[in-house]
């Protein structure tokens, strides 16, 4: 019987590739820590009793748990950074069950530096569990694309565009520009990027995107071929009490950015769009089904390729639900839900930057892509599974609120209208759509018109009857998408009350 000291440095690693094989290394560079490691887990069964490293693979994670409690094992490392969250909920519950000390090696979008580094070892967290596995062979055509070529990323500081920012360094730009208004952010980012990321020319540039002249000098200085768009307001309650800022920021913004990159001859202008367009039922949604409707405008207008990517919610952005639990597990509850009905879809930030780029490589020009955003999660198991993961009982341990939907919110999110049709692209979980609002070009210019002008003279009432309108769904959605009855919710799929079961 081994003693408890020994037992909790005793280890095994899952996953015996390219990961597991330099976390050994790292390990063994470290003595002072202590770990021991008694055996590989691996599904591949070639690798079955051979040895790697020295070390011996001694089963499959289907056989995890009894391995833990044969090995007298304290401690796991989980070493596949390109596995699908299930598998990761599969390991981790064996694990829970096991009661031992599990932590993982950062998915492949993580890892900046190419290569496994022992600090950057760390515990599970929702993104791994509910996460999509990524191909290598993707990045590879990606870095075709993008090598040698100048782009600029705006909002660079926020969730999005930072990991935009990082995965685009990767591909060996010619120039990259990262412009956002929030100093700090950047000089994060640039931090950052400058310890990884050496060969890679890169210029911060603090202003804003309803500054013309500021905008103007960045497109004539650096020249960008390929912009992305992924500044923007996105908090929807507060926009709702803002909605002159949605409006500048969010189409006056877009307008003034798409504009030059077309008067400037740009190759591509990838718009980030999002969901809550969709049938929009917040100032915020609407503000960028607008932005859409602008995107394809210019598109016509100019020789630049125009595309708009729409996708849900992602985990761990700024100001999203998952960094709120966090704070709020960490202060020991309560965890709040707004309605236990709600629905919504997930990816994590690198899956959705790394799907925004294939997309971008896909866009010739007048396209809205739509993302795969996997199962549709109710934020009541979301809230449970996390409180799980910091290793607390919810309700017992960490108390769960029902607080009511705030404005603006569904219920359930759509990430196609009705009236919207679908095509397949190259790649499964990207899929293709057009606009389909027939408003003349005429009228959509003389509303951006009046919609600008509502916002500096801050008459928030008009900027709502000017949106409505012009997007006939806006203020015109089912009640089962805003009150208590969930009724019949527009989703191609449904929520799998499977999906955290093990967790």
């Amino acid at each position: 019987m081994v003693d408890r000291q020994v037992r909790n440095k005793r280890s095994i690693i899952v996953g015996a590739g390219v990961a597991g094989k330099e976390l050994v290394d790292q390990l063994k560079g470290y003595h002072s820590l202590g770990y021991k490691i008694t055996g590989f887990i691996d599904d591949n069964e070639t690798k079955q009793g051979k040895k790697i490293k020295g070390i011996p693979v001694i089963g499959k994670t289907s056989q995890l748990e009894n391995l833990i409690s044969q090995h007298e094992v304290g401690n796991v490392f989980i070493a596949i950074p390109s596995a699908q969250g299930s598998l990761i909920r599969s390991i981790v519950n064996s694990c829970q069950k096991a009661k031992v000390t599990f932590r993982i090696v950062p998915r492949t979008l993580e890892i900046v530096r190419g290569k496994v580094h022992l600090e950057s070892v760390r515990s599970v967290s929702i993104e791994d569990v509910l996460g999509r596995a990524i191909l290598k062979s993707e990045q590879t055509e990606l870095k075709k694309i993008f090598k040698g070529k100048r782009i600029l990323v705006t909002g660079a500081a926020g969730s999005i565009g930072s990991e935009l920012s990082r995965q685009l360094a990767q591909f060996e730009p010619e120039i990259l520009v990262m412009f956002d208004w929030w100093e700090n952010g950047l000089f994060e980012l640039s931090q950052e990027l400058s310890d990884h990321q050496n060969r890679v020319k890169q210029k911060m540039v603090v202003g804003n995107i309803q500054d013309r002249a500021k905008v103007e000098w960045v497109f004539d200085k650096f020249t960008p071929q390929v912009i992305f768009h992924a500044a923007a307001f996105k908090h929807v309650p507060l926009m709702e009490e803002h909605p002159e800022e949605a409006v500048k920021d969010n189409i006056y913004g877009t307008k003034i950015l798409a504009e030059i990159a077309g008067e400037k001859k740009a190759e591509k202008f990838i718009f980030i769009s999002t969901d809550k367009a969709v049938n929009p039922t917040s100032v915020m949604g609407a503000t960028k089904a607008f932005a859409e409707l602008l995107i394809r405008y210019f598109n016509k207008v100019y020789s630049t390729k125009y595309s708009s990517v729409r996708f849900g919610n992602v985990m761990g952005s700024n100001g999203s639900v998952v960094p709120l639990f966090q704070k709020q597990i960490a202060r020991g509850g309560p965890v709040t839900v707004t309605h236990p009905e709600m629905v919504r879809f997930f990816m994590s930030i690198p899956e959705a930057v790394q799907l925004i780029l294939q997309a971008a490589k896909m866009g010739k020009g007048g396209e809205i892509f739509v993302l795969d955003m996997g199962e549709p999660v109710k934020i009541m198991d979301l809230a449970k599974t996390m409180i799980r993961l910091a290793g607390f009982e919810p309700e017992k341990e960490i108390p769960i609120k029902i607080i009511g939907t705030r404005p603006g919110e569904k219920i359930f999110e759509e990430v196609l209208a009705k009236e919207e049709e679908i095509k397949k692209t190259s790649n499964n979980l990207i899929f293709v759509t057009k606009n389909v609002l027939k408003i003349d070009d005429k009228a959509l210019l003389a509303t951006l018109g009046r919609l600008i002008v509502l916002s500096q003279t801050q008459d928030r009432c008009g900027i709502i009857q000017e949106l409505t309108k012009i997007l006939p769904t806006y203020g015109k959605i089912p009640a089962s998408h805003l009150r208590n009855d969930p009724g019949k919710p527009l989703l191609t799929k449904i929520p799998d009350p499977d999906v955290f079961q093990q967790i």
